[in-house]
């Protein structure tokens, strides 16, 4: 069974033995319990029909409707307590995985790319939710069809013998149409998959779209793809129709078979009348998983699919062990011949990039677009790897750094930024403990603090989605504040006098100055030589290598007319 063999594979990813195998263990055992008390309506019938009918004993009616009603009773508990064993298994199996799939939307975050960037806990929670639901019982029933069949044997060996034969007969045609419905229904998740990056691509775009004119045509696309996937839906959803009405029309006619043999015995002396009801009942007991099984297979596949997948995002970063505290870090950066591109890109975007800042130090970063300005922050953040060299913070490699920890000690204010739903105050101390007084700093150092507190409710003020709340400019300064909260020891600021007023200019100008002041090593990306003015040092970028490097007062000549075509200084400080 497929569950079980990626219940084992997924065990080795760090002890979710404790969460499932043992509960599986008593799974099994109610499951035996449920199956055990099966027997007692098929004993209860041919009691009747053999014992009270031809006795007329009402004491022995009495004694064994009672002992029967306490079995089903019983029966009851042990499908109650079943059930509750899957979904606190099923919980306790999200709780463990649910910490290693975020870190898996982390990096699918980091890396790009159209499609949903949290799949992954979509594949989770359907993992969930199935493993909580009744199928798996169902599936477990299945593991004691053989003592159905045993019983069944007891009561007359051909009975036994034919409906082993019709079990295995029906099983086969469930089994050999596996792989259609598997096929089927890998095709409809592709589809609807497809669909809703295509959707959710038109949707983050319907401003533009609308603009100039291409809305439409994003919408027939979308509508296209969605089409593509309504169409896979229904022939998946056909296919495991027609073969689930075939195997129930087997099984029903199975069923009359064991019907008319039963009374065959029965007119020849071999077994009793109440047998003819107790192999019925067994009959479609041990028939019932099957139906359950097929009927949910669609369901079963799409969730060995996601189950699959997560197995495959979840391994490479279960076993990465946490870095070891280090001491805040003061703010010294080295790139040593540092090449890099795109997590998920194959050319490289910087090429040998090499140079050093020590503590304090203030470096503006220009150059044409495509150059690889945005691609230095973030490998010089460690959001990026690098291919090839070393980005070092304190001597550290990057990449080697618990960020939960360090990350206190950085400011970064990314070109495309995002505020997180809640409030003003929540996102400028970065969703940490309150603050207030280092939030307020944070404002002022960011000049936020007077349009903060002309909000609404000023930091309480609710962000919204996306900070769609605040204007354009707002959320911008809010971000700024974000960055400079906590006083952080090296900041990194993506162009981030873009689309800001004279005042914000300044604004953002008095806090680079106040960040150099402190000692806080400041690097700026801009195209803007305005802003230049308040760094040390200057960095040029042509085509992912350095085109020059130097102190800002001797290269703002050039500079101002961004030509890039001075003469190469080289590569290190």
């Amino acid at each position: 069974m497929f569950w079980l063999s990626a219940i084992s594979k997924t065990t080795k990813l760090n002890g979710l033995d404790v969460a499932f195998r043992r509960p599986v263990k008593f799974a099994l055992l109610a499951s035996l319990g449920l199956n055990l008390m099966a027997l007692a309506m098929p004993i209860y019938t041919t009691q009747i029909y053999d014992r009270v009918m031809s006795s007329r004993s009402g004491s022995t009616l009495v004694a064994i409707t009672v002992i029967t009603l306490l079995a089903i009773g019983l029966s009851a508990l042990l499908d109650l307590l079943r059930g509750i064993i899957f979904a606190r298994a099923s919980a306790s199996l999200y709780a463990e995985l649910e910490s290693r799939v975020f870190v898996v939307c982390r990096h699918l975050a980091l890396g790009g790319g159209w499609g949903r960037k949290a799949r992954p806990i979509d594949d989770l929670e359907l993992v969930r939710s199935f493993f909580a639901s009744p199928v798996p019982g169902a599936l477990f029933d299945l593991l004691f069809v053989p003592l159905i069949i045993l019983v069944l044997f007891l009561i007359h060996p051909l009975i036994g013998g034919i409906s082993l034969l019709l079990s295995i007969g029906i099983l086969l045609l469930a089994v050999s149409n596996r792989r259609a419905m598997e096929a089927s229904a890998e095709k409809a998740s592709y589809h609807l998959r497809s669909a809703t990056d295509a959707a959710e691509g038109y949707l983050r775009s319907i401003e533009a779209a609308m603009a100039m004119g291409f809305a439409s045509r994003s919408e027939q696309i979308a509508a296209r793809e969605n089409r593509e996937a309504v169409k896979a839906q229904i022939e998946a959803s056909s296919r495991v129709g027609s073969i689930t009405a075939t195997v129930k029309g087997a099984r029903q006619g199975a069923q009359i078979l064991i019907l008319a043999v039963a009374a065959g015995l029965t007119l020849d002396g071999a077994i009793s009348s109440g047998s003819i009801i107790a192999a019925s009942i067994l009959f479609s007991r041990a028939q019932a998983p099957i139906d359950q099984a097929v009927g949910a297979w669609r369901q079963i596949f799409q969730v060995r699919s996601a189950w699959m997948r997560l197995l495959a995002l979840i391994s490479p970063v279960s076993d990465k062990r946490k870095a070891m505290p280090l001491p805040r870090p003061r703010g010294a950066v080295a790139f040593e011949k540092v090449v890099a591109g795109a997590p998920q890109g194959k050319l490289p975007i910087l090429k040998g990039i090499n140079f050093l800042l020590e503590p304090g130090d203030s470096l503006g970063v220009m150059g044409p677009s495509g150059s690889g300005k945005s691609t230095l922050a973030r490998v010089m953040l460690g959001v990026w790897p690098s291919q090839h060299g070393t980005v070092r913070l304190d001597g550290a490699d990057v990449l080697t750094l618990d960020f939960d920890n360090v990350g206190a000690a950085i400011g970064y204010l990314p070109q495309n930024f995002e505020l997180m739903p809640g409030s003003v105050a929540d996102n400028v101390c970065r969703l940490g403990a309150a603050d207030p007084e280092g939030v307020v700093a944070a404002a002022r150092e960011a000049g936020a603090h007077e349009m903060i507190l002309g909000l609404p409710a000023g930091y309480d003020t609710a962000v919204g989605e996306s900070g769609y709340t605040l204007s354009g400019g707002q959320r911008q300064r809010v971000a700024l504040a974000r960055a400079l909260y906590g006083a952080p020891s090296l900041v990194v600021l993506d162009e981030p006098d873009s689309g800001m007023d004279r005042e914000s200019q300044e604004a953002l100008t008095r806090a680079i100055v106040a960040l150099k002041a402190r000692g806080a090593t400041v690097v700026v990306i801009t195209h803007r030589p305005q802003l230049l003015q308040s760094v040390d040092n200057l960095l040029i970028l042509v085509d992912g290598q350095i085109q020059r490097l130097g102190r800002t007062t001797e290269m703002m000549t050039p500079v101002v007319s961004p030509s890039i075509h001075a003469a190469r200084v080289g590569n290190s400080k």
